[in-house]
């Protein structure tokens, strides 16, 4: 069956990317973790309604919108994930009820998490989609451990000023439930709910009778412990985790084998304060789900000379390695959706650390560099490396990424346009990827500096495109050769049909447009499928080639990049 058409038959009616997006419940959304920053798509409001801009604007402070026990917030579901990012981002799921300005909705959220230099979550690109509204008996309370994280800190001070008086220690133990998207995958939000409850009582039957258990953030449990001694820390964990682990769990969807990760945080040798604890036993936690422990990570004292600042700063690193050349270019294959060939490959930046070993995660790395001002010497670096390949590899055509910021600099354009006339046949082979973003704070601007780049042979896309930034009016006034399908919506294919039909329509806009298209994150044949069924002119994602490093000269001589899949 055809897609329902964007455009009449004369074309007197476009709707736009962004009413598309609103009129389907459904808004993009970027997270950089390290900062809380939480930055929408321009449709926010229209889907999530008056919510105060305070909360709109921090992460944590949108995750204190959920319904306790209605399921993981984001936050809880990308850092209780158990996945790991090997470069193109982990995936992350969930579903919850929020309160939005007293409008209670069941939500889903999906997107990728992307690690930082320790490994861990630094940002996340996702959507948000409203399913439907709550029912008052949906949230009936199931217990009265039941709270959510403000409600804990209140009990976490409530017990110390009980047990610090009197000089009794305070133990704050927080614990989630291992490989839970897994479990959720296997098992349907219907069964991992009867998991978490079934947990919740195996704690529960091996508490003393003056500690306290507490179900918060979905998967998650606190139990205060009074009076428990450092030296017993240990122990008392460990009669939690066995108890959750002593036999597998029977749900209506099958038998399941769950496992607990605990972190904890004593009062008074950490803290006195109840956020401080609490925070400091979540740290502890996301330590031990790292390392897959099967004992706790117990939160210390930072010593007196505080490891990040003994750390060198990474802005100071990466200049060091630019100017040490340590630059490197990792590039992803970007296949036809018929016949799977190499159509050309992204060039995505590298940055080597030469004392540890390893590379700089760009995902950190990247805003950081913006935000000093540096970006734009990466960036130049990168278009250098790019023509040095082309140069070297007639065969090759790469995409390179560019930088609102750079795009923003006279030098960089200068800076380009003296390169790509020193190489006019390697220019022809060359994409300049902007993102959509990029093109939104002065498009009569922004099309001007496109067509400076069109002009001297390199052909243009525009990245992570449907959140609605850029309208058709000057989506038209752009000299752009290639669409880029966010991630984010094309990765719902299997589960969503909003989402099918939002990416259906887009590419109906693309060819209305004239542009070829590229579906980013495609990780399995279905959606592989589903695409070119609709007519997407390439794929891009684990399916058919991960990013590698490129070795220029003394490398053997073999294909730049091995199409799979």
């Amino acid at each position: 069956m055809p897609a329902p058409s964007l455009f009449g038959s004369r074309d007197e009616r476009i709707v736009e990317p962004r009413s598309l997006l609103s009129s389907i419940g459904e808004v993009a959304y970027s997270w950089d973790i390290g900062s809380d920053t939480l930055t929408w798509g321009p449709n926010a409001v229209e889907v999530l309604g008056p919510v105060p801009a305070a909360v709109l604007g921090r992460g944590l402070a949108f995750a204190g919108l959920v319904e306790p026990g209605s399921g993981r917030s984001r936050y809880d579901a990308i850092f209780s994930s158990g996945g790991q990012d090997l470069g193109d981002g982990a995936i992350y799921r969930t579903r919850y009820a929020a309160d939005l300005a007293g409008r209670k909705m069941w939500i889903e959220d999906a997107g990728r998490w992307f690690a930082g230099i320790d490994g861990r979550p630094a940002s996340a690109r996702g959507v948000l989609r409203l399913e439907r509204a709550v029912r008052p008996e949906e949230l009936a309370m199931a217990g009265s451990d039941l709270c959510d994280r403000d409600a804990l800190v209140e009990r976490v001070d409530e017990a110390l000023a009980e047990h610090l008086p009197a000089e009794r220690p305070v133990v704050v133990l927080v614990a989630s439930i291992g490989d839970l998207a897994k479990l959720n995958h296997d098992f349907g939000h219907e069964g991992t709910e009867e998991i978490i409850e079934e947990v919740r009582q195996r704690l529960h039957s091996v508490m003393r009778r003056r500690d306290q258990l507490m179900h918060y953030a979905g998967n998650r449990f606190a139990i205060l412990l009074g009076a428990c001694p450092a030296n017993q820390i240990e122990a008392a964990a460990q009669r939690f985790i066995k108890a959750v682990a002593r036999s597998a769990v029977e749900t209506s969807r099958g038998i399941a084998l769950a496992r607990l990760h605990v972190g904890a945080a004593i009062a008074p040798d950490l803290s006195r304060h109840g956020s401080v604890l609490v925070e400091a036993a979540e740290n502890a936690l996301a330590g031990a789900e790292a390392g897959a422990r099967d004992a706790a990570m117990i939160a210390r004292r930072p010593v007196a000379a505080e490891a990040c600042d003994a750390a060198p700063r990474l802005d100071l690193e990466a200049v060091a390695a630019l100017n040490e050349r340590k630059v490197r270019l990792a590039l992803q294959p970007v296949v036809t959706a018929k016949g799977r060939a190499l159509a050309f490959s992204e060039a995505l930046l590298r940055v080597e650390r030469p004392q540890v070993g390893g590379f700089l995660a760009a995902a950190e790395l990247v805003p950081l560099l913006e935000r000093r001002g540096l970006v734009g010497l990466f960036d130049h670096r990168v278009f250098e490396l790019a023509m040095s390949l082309l140069v070297e590899r007639p065969e090759a055509m790469l995409s390179i990424n560019v930088s609102p910021r750079s795009l923003a600099d006279p030098d960089w354009i200068e800076g380009f346009e003296a390169g790509v006339g020193a190489n006019p046949a390697a220019a022809k082979r060359l994409i300049v990827e902007v993102t959509e973003t990029a093109t939104i704070e002065d498009p009569a601007r922004m099309a001007k500096l496109l067509s400076r780049i069109k002009q001297c042979g390199a052909r243009i896309a525009i990245d992570d495109f449907g959140a609605g930034h850029t309208s058709l009016k000057h989506l038209r006034a752009f000299p752009i050769d290639i669409l880029k399908l966010d991630g984010a919506f094309t990765q719902n294919l299997r589960r969503s049909t909003d989402d099918r039909f939002f990416v259906r329509t887009l590419l109906e806009l693309a060819h209305h447009l004239g542009v070829e298209t590229v579906a980013e994150w495609v990780d399995d044949e279905l959606q592989a499928s589903m695409l070119c069924d609709w007519g997407v002119t390439y794929l891009q994602g684990h399916l058919v080639g991960k990013a590698e490093l490129w070795l220029s000269e003394g490398a053997p001589d073999k294909p730049l990049m091995q199409a799979v899949g």
